[in-house]
């Protein structure tokens, strides 16, 4: 592994480890056992004593089960590892529990009550967060029921989830490289050779893995809809009627929100239509398809820069743009928070976690030397740097939701761009290699995640009535690609496999991995934009709006911050056509510099 990790322990086999788990397995058995007790004897100083206790307890299960992420991502195949991912879906289970009677706890006190507890001192700043329980509290089951709930998760829906994340870390594929002929790659690889340059390795790998997955179809199918099944029935016990509402619900917007960013992605889709198909002709591809929605253009380069230079550029640009995420960056990097080493074992795609504890972050990706893995840095960088803003706040006002997290990590990627575009030192060809790169995430913000929501929310609403099979998922997705490609994307040319090698649709904690991504992006447009017209006093908002994320509803943040109405159609649209600009700057660039050929 490159990250050093003794901050969180120092070592796995330490005794600090085991002695720390314990403690906290009996924290939080007797948090379980305390709130069963106010439950039954409800005491307003008991509550207040309860929360702070609560929140002091979840620092400590954030600190252990981000540390467990981290070893189980970075290796896979460590049997002790994956076995101690088990034992933490055990000890989730009764944190599970301990939410489900704080949640019920709370909705059972008379609002004036409830309303007195806010004002206590000790519970500042953590108003939004219990408000939002005290909501919750209308979709439960009854307390048995849902500490069985907690109790057959473990073995049920976290275990669906675990079997395909650990399957997909071991898992390996061969296909027929032009040049090397028949190679096994672990499948972890797979977005990077998608990445690539050479259009007949792109297409050889999709295949490859395709095979592969068509070999293992029962096995994410059958994961897919145990997830789905799983979720209509606890949905149907909670008389929760639309399945959307939960992923609403953590997504902290209200539906009018959605059915308005879904609104403009449909009014614009001509505009990312056209993006992709001027793309494809200037990549020199007859017959474009999926596997070229990431492809790089043809500027002589086969790979982009190794890691010590891709840093270098990230930290550059940010210094020159955004000062504070720029020593940020330079710090995390310093303090080697980054596992970035392409090796077998690893578990494909990236993340940022962190401990609520030491209030630091970690960031696992594989870097295989593509501009893309640099923007995926940058990403992942911006996570980190939300994190940081939000070090000094109480958990309870620190929870942040996924469209707002997306949009904190999306935005550290224009900067990176915005300080590359503005820097006279650094040559057109390799301005327009990370203005590529952005364009390439353009289309997958405005093409490739409307198909992932739109695909699950077909896959929900067929799961209703049965159980649904490889082949019919496969339809699906081709179906669902050609319908938002149009006529821009060649019969035959689809992914029909997409839905197994993308691990978002297999994540039992969070619902609808997909649209807070566009979401994000473009909420990180309207930011951007307004740096560009204010300067520093644009960083100043931005920060605030860091700053309120996890104290605010979606649509309160932005109103609060920029004035906007999250709810208005026109306010995504305006986004979308905003992109006009990075798009014309792209054309502008390719005018100017010469292609080596598709």
């Amino acid at each position: 592994m490159d990250w050093d990790l003794r901050s969180y322990f120092a070592s796995f086999e330490s005794p600090a480890y085991a002695s720390f788990k314990e403690d906290l397995t009996a924290a939080i058995n007797g948090l379980n056992e305390q709130a069963r007790e106010l439950l039954e004897t409800p005491s307003l100083s008991g509550w207040e004593t309860f929360l702070t206790e609560y929140e002091a307890v979840m620092e400590r299960y954030s600190h252990l089960a981000s540390y467990i992420s981290c070893l189980t991502a970075a290796d896979a195949r460590n049997e002790t590892y994956l076995k101690e991912e088990t034992a933490l879906a055990e000890v989730q289970a009764i944190v599970s529990k301990v939410l489900d009677k704080v949640i019920r706890g709370l909705g059972l006190l008379s609002e004036e009550t409830f309303e007195e507890l806010l004002l206590r001192e000790s519970l500042r700043e953590a108003g939004f967060r219990l408000r939002e329980w005290r909501r919750e509290s209308r979709n439960r089951m009854a307390a048995e029921l849902e500490d069985l709930a907690a109790d057959l998760g473990i073995n049920g829906i976290s275990a669906w989830s675990r079997l395909y994340f650990t399957t997909m870390g071991n898992l390996k594929f061969t296909y027929t490289d032009p040049e090397s002929g028949p190679t096994e790659v672990p499948m972890a690889q797979l977005n990077n050779l998608l990445a690539g340059p050479d259009r007949a390795r792109r297409i050889a790998a999709s295949e490859g893995a395709g095979q592969t997955f068509e070999e293992h179809q029962h096995l994410y199918a059958g994961a897919l809809n145990a997830i789905s099944g799983t979720r209509h029935v606890l949905n149907k016990r909670r008389e929760v009627e639309d399945f959307l509402e939960p992923s609403l619900q953590q997504s902290r917007i209200r539906p009018e929100t959605l059915r308005a960013l879904m609104t403009a992605i449909e009014d614009r889709l001509p505009f990312a239509r056209e993006v992709f198909r001027f793309r494809s002709e200037r990549l020199g591809i007859d017959d474009p398809g999926w596997v070229d929605l990431r492809a790089p253009l043809p500027l002589g380069n086969k790979s982009g820069p190794p890691w010590e230079e891709g840093v270098r550029l990230i930290s550059g640009a940010f210094n020159a743009v955004y000062p504070g995420l720029g020593a940020f960056f330079d710090e995390l990097v310093d303090k080697q928070w980054v596992d970035h080493t392409p090796r077998p074992g690893k578990r494909p795609g990236g993340f940022c976690t962190g401990s609520l504890m030491t209030r630091e972050s970690r960031i696992f990706m594989t870097y295989k030397d593509t501009l893309n893995d640099v923007l995926t840095l940058a990403h992942e960088a911006g996570h980190a740097w939300h994190s940081r803003v939000l070090s000094g706040t109480r958990v309870l006002a620190s929870q942040y939701p996924m469209t707002l997290a997306e949009t904190a990590s999306t935005l550290a990627e224009r900067m990176l761009t915005e300080g590359v575009m503005l820097d006279s030192g650094i040559e057109d060809t390799a301005k327009l290699i990370i203005l590529d790169a952005e364009i390439e995430h353009m289309l997958a913000f405005l093409l490739d995640l409307p198909i992932r929501f739109r695909f699950e929310k077909a896959v929900y609403e067929r799961r209703r009535t049965g159980t649904l099979s490889a082949g019919e998922l496969c339809d699906l997705m081709r179906d669902t690609q050609r319908t938002v490609f149009g006529d821009v994307m060649s019969e035959g040319r689809e992914d029909p496999w997409f839905w197994a090698s993308k691990m978002h649709f297999y994540i039992n904690q969070v619902q609808f991995y997909n649209y807070p991504y566009t979401f994000g992006f473009l909420l990180s447009t309207a930011y951007m934009q307004n740096f560009r017209e204010t300067g520093p006093e644009g960083l100043k908002t931005y920060e605030r709006f860091l700053a309120r994320s996890g104290q605010s509803t979606c649509e309160e943040v932005v109103r609060e911050t920029l004035g906007a109405d999250l709810a208005d159609p026109a306010f995504w649209t305006r986004m979308i056509d905003g992109l006009e600009r990075p798009f014309k700057q792209y054309q502008e660039l390719l005018a100017k510099v010469k292609l080596q050929g598709p």
